[in-house]
């Protein structure tokens, strides 16, 4: 039975989408052949294609009406779920150093009431971390000194000290990095 259901919710999908379809594709056919009419019209008079016409549908009676409406809520509900609701559910945090450098791929652990999450940072030093049920964030890496953030200390920006390895492959990079000097 409930087999069936999703079946049903599947194909009525599916035949909203043709149909949607379908209205956007015969004016977009119509034009094409009004276009293809205009080029032969120059050259040979009295040329004339065919025009496709949409079918005319029955009145919808209030089931149908229903219908409608409760899969137009499914679909605004199932954007929201993939479009809005990860941004609310995340947040951004920039990790810099000291220096005002960011820190890319920095590892830090972020401790939440599931457990502890190991993640890096990308390459401009930012970090997704959930908005709700994050209890702290650790920042364990050679590069920089450890340090733990509570709930109420995460701010968009948190500043990282580095170790004496971390200064020096930062000067490093910089020296290596440079752009070359005609």
């Amino acid at each position: 039975m409930i087999l069936d259901a999703i079946i049903g919710l599947f194909g009525s999908l599916a035949a909203a989408l043709i149909e949607g379809a379908a209205a956007l594709a015969i004016p977009l056919f119509n034009l094409i052949a009004a276009g293809i009419e205009l080029l032969v019209g120059l050259f040979i008079s009295g040329f004339s294609l065919g025009r496709i016409e949409r079918r005319k549908k029955e009145r919808r009676t209030g089931s149908s009406t229903k219908g409608g409406i409760v899969m137009l809520l499914i679909v605004i509900v199932a954007i929201a779920w993939f479009a809005v609701i990860p941004k609310v559910m995340n947040r951004t945090v920039n990790f810099t150093a000291t220096d005002g450098h960011s820190l890319p791929f920095a590892a830090v652990v972020i401790h939440t009431k599931n457990g502890d999450r190991h993640q890096r940072t990308d390459n401009a030093g930012n970090i997704e971390i959930p908005r709700f049920g994050t209890h702290a964030i650790t920042i364990k890496d050679p590069r920089y000194i450890a340090q733990t953030w509570r709930k109420t200390e995460i701010r968009e920006e948190l500043t990282v000290s580095r170790t004496v390895l971390g200064s020096s492959l930062d000067s490093f990079a910089d020296r290596l990095l440079k752009p070359a000097t005609k």
